[in-house]
């Protein structure tokens, strides 16, 4: 009874293990690939914070669109859905979100800012204010 009680554990265990790993989305980048996707101009930058939490710093070139208001998928869809977009926020949880939506909505390529704004700041990135 206990090798089952063991084993059973290790499997729990396993499969929590795999679910953590497929969390993060394919199209979750890193600063320095998020970095090398703006500099090649190709993509629209978009910023999912409050406008409050856009006019205390933001990137450079970024359109500010709250993942919050009422009229979000809206204005996104105005980008156009065969525009390439990179997006984030404060963390990567609302441009995860904002990027889900995206995708349902029918954008062929969206990638997300892993950490975000404060991953951005935390790295000695530029910002502007604009």
């Amino acid at each position: 009874m206990k090798t089952i009680n063991k084993l059973f554990a290790l499997m729990s265990l396993m499969l929590f293990i795999s679910s953590c790993s497929f969390a993060q989305n394919k199209n979750d980048i890193e600063i320095t690939e998020f970095k090398t996707k703006i500099a090649s101009q190709k993509y629209v930058l978009v910023d999912v914070r409050t406008q409050s939490e856009f006019a205390n710093g933001h990137l450079e070139g970024a359109l500010n669109i709250d993942y919050f208001s009422t009229t979000f998928s809206d204005e996104i869809s105005k980008i156009g859905f065969e525009t390439p977009v990179l997006v984030y926020c404060k963390s990567g949880n609302r441009s995860g979100k904002s990027m889900k939506i995206m995708n349902d909505l029918g954008f062929n390529e969206v990638y997300n800012l892993i950490g975000g704004f404060k991953g951005w700041v935390s790295g000695k990135n530029t910002i502007t204010k604009d």
